[in-house]
């Protein structure tokens, strides 16, 4: 007999239309056909949405276990891999080696293997997306793996802000060790301009994050095999829960997709700081041969090309553009780079350069390239154990979704595909870190296509898992997406971060009618948002790298000179030299003291410990004590971190505060809204068309 807290899910193997995990959906007899184009009406898909042009009706619904045709699987598969395919690959590696890509925080090996994790990381989301459609039932008990519908995996934002905090750590702590494999080497091949290349540096430390977040996905399974009690399910994971932490992922990354929009994320964090030393801000070199200064119009330019473009396709284009319409807005923002130029002396200079594609290889793979030594860091763990908790929140949310357009209405059942895709999110997580990508979540932008197109099926699912697949095996695909403009992406990018911040505000919204849920919100946000704004409150640098590390050595919440073991000394004076003529001290040197005939006494000096820290750049400490610097550098990261200190903050409210008498069942008819993720800027608006429509 089960507790009362639980909900009965069967147990039973499935039968009918599960019987086969999905395989039953790809049995098409391709060769004839109807096999191959069928009778599809692609008119509503097509039809430019415009007012001189007579709206078309939506297509028929198409279930999840439907046979489709040939053309039609791969259409649709198609159009959820261009609505997701530029969210893998800034989450997933790209944005985590350009980390290692400037010249004051340099490994060459790491920065080289930029084009390479994205094909790694979009070859992984097709793999993994392959066992989260299949839903695999795991025999004698009541767990399955997978959810058996349009749930496509991808890698996820939220550990991005964590991978690009250890590589940065690492590098920097690396050159200010003198690490011995910091030496000095050409940049980027230029043998102009030489700077510290400490290589290999960055691929540990990206090592290092994907085996410490591997270990943390582990809880994702813990929870998987737990859902089915009501306690995780309400109190660890309720809609004011998961809307905070959906919130503050879009808050935390609002303002990192303006940095790429304005020219790079480490000029922008460094301007004030470099001109405080040296009287100039530092030059964003992240666009082709163009180096300009944060925020030029230049770079302006490229990013309002993405962001008008996507408005005109939302304007006038058909729905398949509009769902798609991140993917087009970023080509054209690519032509614009690839056409213009700025004006330099007797040069003319490109925002786009094909070095990387042409020293890409045809075909890459896992492993093929770069092989990623996976490691664990233990301060980080713990920052990346949140990380997974919030992506277990967001799988929640978009698997109910999901569910509910694939028209699965029975609530034990929607928990069983809950539990299902949250255990496919753990497993696939480890798998992709071994892979060489970070860890996996559901993507969210298929429920808006499915409301869309109205085909669950999960023929479209497989589809996509196929295009991601195939455009990750052509490594010259993934170097030419390294190779975009950074504003071009920021343009991109910044749009999914907002989205992220919007849908956490759907998700609250219908909440904050109850008093109880209004207090939460309000005390989370107020420190969620105020570390988003203000970083320096926690650590004294804030964001700012370039010399901001000598401000995180001595000042803060938690200076760091309170976990130094062995501080560097100096030679101080601690008698001067002096010359006593007739009773009396004069302050001259030896041969003037002869001339005159003193008596001299030489100066004084021994070393003493320097445990401030001036215009260094954080190189202020020999040695740490490594327990209270590793528990130092989790806390820090907890706490500047908006979704960090927010959730911890909201979930510990929700379980000490009471419900309010007046209402019992203020979350029982909730209906969980989708969850957004890098791509989810369509999900909304398709969905929110759809019901217009």
């Amino acid at each position: 007999m089960r507790a009362e807290s639980e909900v009965e899910v069967d147990d039973k193997l499935p039968t009918g239309a599960d019987a086969m995990n999905g395989c039953d959906v790809c049995a098409v007899k391709c060769w004839t056909k109807d096999g191959l184009i069928g009778n599809y009406d692609w008119r509503f898909l097509c039809t430019p949405q415009i007012p001189c042009i007579q709206a078309v009706d939506p297509p028929m619904y198409l279930g999840k276990d439907d046979k489709l045709p040939l053309s039609l699987s791969l259409s649709f598969g198609l159009q959820h891999m261009l609505a997701m395919c530029v969210g893998i690959a800034t989450s997933g590696g790209m944005l985590h080696a350009n980390e290692a890509c400037w010249s004051f925080r340099y490994d060459s090996e790491l920065c080289d293997a930029q084009s390479f994790l994205v094909s790694c990381s979009w070859l992984a989301s097709g793999l993994l997306t392959i066992l989260q459609v299949f839903r695999l039932k795991i025999r004698g008990t009541p767990f399955s793996i997978g959810t058996g519908l349009v749930s496509v995996m991808g890698t996820s934002f939220t550990f991005l802000p964590m991978g690009q905090a250890m590589i940065t750590a690492y590098l920097e702590d690396a050159k200010a060790t003198g690490d011995s494999r910091c030496i000095s080497a050409p940049y980027k091949g230029d043998p102009d301009t030489m700077v510290t290349d400490c290589q290999g540096v960055g691929i540990e430390a990206y090592g290092k994050f994907l085996g410490t977040a591997a270990v943390a996905s582990i809880f994702e399974i813990v929870i998987a095999l737990t859902f089915t009690r009501k306690f995780v399910r309400e109190k660890m994971f309720p809609p004011v829960v998961v809307g905070m932490a959906i919130l503050m992922i879009g808050g935390a990354l609002i303002s990192g997709g303006m940095k790429y929009f304005g020219g790079g994320v480490f000029c922008a964090q460094n301007m004030l700081s470099r001109s405080a030393s040296f009287g100039s801000p530092h030059i964003c070199n992240e666009s082709g041969e163009v180096m300009l200064a944060f925020g030029a119009p230049e770079y302006w330019g490229l990013g309002l090309s993405v962001v008008l473009m996507g408005i005109l396709i939302q304007m006038i284009g058909s729905p398949y553009l509009k769902s798609t319409f991140l993917f087009w807005s970023m080509m054209f923002g690519v032509i614009v780079s690839a056409i213009a130029t700025k004006k330099e002396g007797d040069k003319d200079l490109s925002f786009w350069t094909d070095t990387r594609v042409k020293n890409a290889p045809v075909f890459t793979f896992f492993w093929s390239e770069v092989a990623f030594k996976p490691g664990f860091a233990i301060e980080y763990f713990l920052p990346l154990l949140i990380c997974s908790f919030i992506t277990t929140a967001e799988t929640i949310g978009d698997v109910k979704m999901t569910a509910k357009f694939s028209k699965v209405t029975d609530e034990a059942e929607i928990i069983a595909r809950q539990q299902g895709g949250i255990l496919a999110d753990g497993v696939n997580s480890v798998i992709a870190c071994l892979c060489g990508s970070p860890p996996n979540t559901t993507f969210s932008q298929n429920n808006g296509i499915i409301a869309l197109t109205k085909c669950a099926s999960r023929s479209a699912g497989f589809a996509c898992a196929g295009w991601l697949i195939f455009i990750g095996l052509f490594g010259k695909i993934g170097a030419a997406m390294a190779s975009i403009p950074m504003p071009i992406v920021g343009g991109v990018i910044l749009q999914c971060f907002t989205m992220v911040f919007v849908a956490g505000m759907q998700i609250l919204g219908p909440l904050l009618s109850v008093r109880r849920n209004s207090f939460i919100v309000m005390l989370s946000l107020a420190f969620g948002l105020g570390v988003a704004m203000e970083p320096q409150v926690v650590a004294a640098n804030g964001v700012s790298s370039f010399f901001g590390k000598n401000l995180d050595h001595n000042y803060g919440l938690w200076p760091r000179h309170y976990t130094c073991k062995v501080f560097p000394t100096a030679p101080t004076t601690v008698t001067p030299e002096s010359c006593v003529i007739s009773g009396t001290s004069i302050s001259i040197g030896s041969a003037d003291c002869a001339l005159v005939s003193g008596t001299y006494t030489a100066a004084v000096t021994e070393e003493v410990e320097v445990r401030s820290c001036t215009n260094d750049n954080g190189r202020c400490c020999l040695e740490y004590y490594k327990a209270a610097d590793s528990f130092r550098t989790s806390l820090i990261l907890i706490l500047k971190t908006p979704y960090g200190i927010a959730v911890i903050i909201a979930l510990v409210l929700n379980l000490i505060l009471p419900h309010e008498k007046q209402d019992p069942d203020e979350d029982k008819d909730y209906e969980m809204p989708t969850k957004v993720s890098s791509a989810d800027v369509t999900a909304t608006a398709d969905v929110t068309a759809t019901a217009t429509a």
